[in-house]
């Protein structure tokens, strides 16, 4: 701080276009300040201009200067996502004083005077509440800024499983398993953007900074660019030209309508849950399932974040970027630990983000992640999908279904076991990741072992019961059991492993593995009711087998399935 107290100056952004702002001693009182009869000195002050010098001042004004009352510490605090209060006092052993509030601030604080200062945007700010900003020693030569990412005003941040008891997978979909529900090794990382001042910019000036630093500033290729490209594999851009094509639209945009009104109806927000959102509605009590086991929140469950991804790639528009930038923020970090025994491995959905006993590569897979790093460059997520690229290490001491095919019952001479999908798949998108990214044929070569071992089984993928022998050492995958037994399972390709595989096959072509999944997507429908007596559809894959084989009667099947289903269109 260089100038006088009257010439410093302290602001914060508020709801929208608003904000606060406050010299640190207001040239305001009984009585009004004046120099060479200009009576307009106050007005100048609150608008940022330069007051003179004190000695230009006579005896009296000095005097009102030297009385008035100057401030040396200031807060905005948001402590829920609805309300802010902003804060000050006098001196650190004064009371905070002020009535000041209102709804959502957008996070941004300044500091300094006429001649410069500093101000502080901490992104999501009302979103990832409690926050606050603080200064301190504004009436020194160096004042303080802090940014608080849990606000010391706000409840003690308690990370325990929500219930001391487990409630039991049949009951509560909660698959509790004992010491498995810690946060141990869990993050959350938040963006500070700190922007110099050559002079205090005024409220407007306040308000149009906290504009640019907390809004979406990023430069991206059309739609229509990145599908010709194939960028993140094959999908379709919005078409009208039929009542029918219209209706499908509207129906997509439809569901992230309904997800934005849920998100602010029901209040996802907060530093450790902004970015998800609930997995199960419960329609007798009108409410989200946000207290029950494994309905709560989504931890990246159905791969909701390729579909805000997918979204955003179609259309363009800033209010799905949003949502999906929050998710990738949130899962890769919260839901996913990164130190600990678990390390790699995330955690499935649950009333806590930590709290499923399932620890899985599904959930803390680099599929997730690549669209925001590809768009952005972010590093902080490139380091994330590094994390994951040997993640099925864990598998030695961690078996995906230790409880649900337990070893004993389904043996295996492999050092390890696991499913085609999604654990394999869920494998296979981090080393195509980390070989796109680096170019160490180590991981490809991973890919094409397992391609060849799963295509060289018995019934391709649809070999044994669900679990196979692998070797995380050498990607093989083995199978050693009776080798008549056939297995359909719907997670294989539904939580993110489709849409992998379709930008794998552009990469690597391994003919036996070719077949043998457009073997499986020909076949699911009919194989899953064969062998498991399973209703569960996956349109996706009879939509694949159609575009491999040419068929235009598995084509109108797959738009049967996602049309109809099982049944009459629904509402």
């Amino acid at each position: 701080m260089r100038e006088a107290l009257y010439n410093r100056h302290i602001a914060f952004s508020g709801y929208e276009k608003g904000g606060w702002s406050e010299p640190v001693q207001p040239l305001t009182g009984r009585m009004e300040l004046t120099l060479n009869h200009d009576r307009t000195l106050y007005t100048q002050q609150i608008e940022g201009k330069r007051i003179p010098p004190y000695e230009e001042f006579d005896e009296r004004n000095r005097k009102l200067i030297d009385d008035w009352a100057s401030w040396d510490g200031y807060r905005l605090s948001q402590l829920s996502p609805d309300a802010f209060s902003v804060r000050k006092r006098a001196t650190p052993d004064s009371p905070w004083i002020g009535t000041v509030s209102s709804s959502r601030s957008s996070g941004l604080a300044f500091a300094g005077d006429v001649s410069g200062g500093l101000a502080v945007s901490l992104q999501d700010f009302w979103q990832s509440y409690p926050s606050t900003l603080e200064i301190n020693n504004a009436r020194t030569d160096t004042a303080t800024l802090t940014v608080w990412l849990w606000s010391p005003e706000g409840e003690a941040m308690d990370l325990r499983h929500y219930d001391e008891v487990a409630h039991g997978l049949e009951a509560s979909y909660e698959d509790v398993q004992e010491g498995l529900s810690t946060p141990y090794g869990v993050a959350r990382t938040s963006v500070v953007k700190i922007y110099p001042l050559s002079a205090y910019p005024g409220k407007k000036g306040i308000s149009q900074l906290a504009s640019i630093l907390s809004g979406t500033n990023q430069l991206i290729c059309t739609p229509e660019y990145l599908q010709s490209r194939h960028a993140f594999g094959i999908w379709s851009l919005p078409n009208l030209s039929t009542p029918f094509r219209a209706w499908v639209e509207e129906r997509l945009d439809g569901y992230i309508d309904y997800y934005q009104k849920q998100i602010e109806q029901h209040k996802w927000y907060g530093f450790w849950n902004y970015g998800d959102v609930m997995h199960v509605y419960d329609a007798v009590r009108h409410q989200w399932r946000y207290d029950i086991g494994g309905f709560a929140w989504d931890n990246t469950e159905l791969a909701s974040n390729m579909w805000l991804w997918y979204m955003f790639l179609r259309s363009g528009r800033e209010d799905i970027w949003k949502m999906a930038e929050a998710m990738s923020r949130h899962t890769p970090e919260v839901d996913v630990y990164h130190l600990g025994a678990y390390a790699g491995l995330g955690t499935r959905h649950n009333v806590s983000h930590w709290g499923c006993g399932a620890k899985e590569a599904r959930v803390s897979q680099a599929a997730w992640n690549r669209f925001y790093y590809y768009l952005t460059t972010d590093e902080r997520t490139g380091d994330l999908m590094t994390e994951v690229k040997d993640a099925d290490h864990k598998l030695y001491t961690l078996d995906p279904m230790r409880l649900a095919q337990p070893r004993k019952k389904y043996p295996s001479s492999a050092p390890a076991r696991l499913r085609v999908g999604p654990d394999w798949l869920a494998y296979v998108g981090n080393w195509m990741t980390e070989w796109e990214r680096t170019g160490n044929t180590l991981y490809r070569d991973k890919i094409i072992t397992g391609m060849r071992s799963i295509a060289a089984l018995p019934n391709g993928l649809y070999t044994g019961p669900g679990v196979l022998g692998y070797d995380p050492a050498t990607g093989e995958i083995t199978y050693e059991g009776d080798p008549e037994l056939q297995n359909t399972n719907h997670l294989m390709t539904i939580m993110a492993g489709f849409e992998i595989m379709n930008e794998l096959l552009e990469m690597i072509d391994i003919p036996q593995w070719n077949e043998a999944w457009a073997d499986h997507a020909t076949r699911y429908t009919s194989q899953a009711w064969k062998i498991k007596r399973s209703a569960f559809l996956v349109p996706k894959l009879i939509a694949y087998g159609a575009l491999y084989y040419k068929d235009r009667t598995l084509a109108q099947q797959a738009w049967r399935e996602l049309i109809y289903g099982h049944g009459k269109r629904s509402p």
